[in-house]
């Protein structure tokens, strides 16, 4: 059993193992040719970064310095994790907001901006994105947010 520190201890095992499949489901957008069942989240340098939310019976909290790494305990890719949940009664969509790969033993940046990426974007409900337009609330994160920007132009 691998070892998770704080603050990914707080996730809770169900939240983890939730977690860590969107992680890996999203990874796929940048990272070509690797075998998903061959990589696993490596949470040992995570660093707590405010943006928190409740789910699964854990606590979720914006994370920077998780590692993705080959079972043979090479580092695939590093970066940090944020996520979507406008409150309980919406789904929790967890994503890279900076991603670095290592490619060769060289660092390449390939998701540098601080925005919900497309292919985020594109699969979330309305409601989802209406709870991203708001301040003072659940995720108001999100609220200047390019693309919610956007969105709320066009709902206006």
């Amino acid at each position: 059993m691998k070892m998770i520190g704080h603050p990914a201890s707080l996730m809770g095992d169900d939240l983890r193992r939730e977690v860590e499949q969107q992680l890996l489901d999203d990874l796929a957008h940048y990272l070509d040719g690797a075998d998903r069942d061959e990589l696993e989240l490596d949470w040992s340098g995570a660093c707590q970064e405010g943006h928190r939310t409740a789910a699964l019976g854990g606590e979720l909290e914006e994370m920077s310095g998780v590692g993705v790494r080959a079972r043979s305990g090479r580092l695939v890719a590093e970066g940090w994790i944020d996520f979507i949940h406008g409150g309980a009664n919406l789904p929790l969509i967890a994503f890279w907001l900076f991603l670095d790969l290592v490619v060769d033993g060289a660092v390449v940046n390939v998701k540098k901006q601080a925005e919900i990426p497309e292919h985020v974007w594109e699969k979330l409900t309305d409601e989802s994105k209406l709870a991203c337009t708001r301040t003072g609330a659940y995720d108001s994160r999100w609220h200047e947010d390019p693309r919610v920007v956007a969105w709320k132009r066009t709902r206006v």
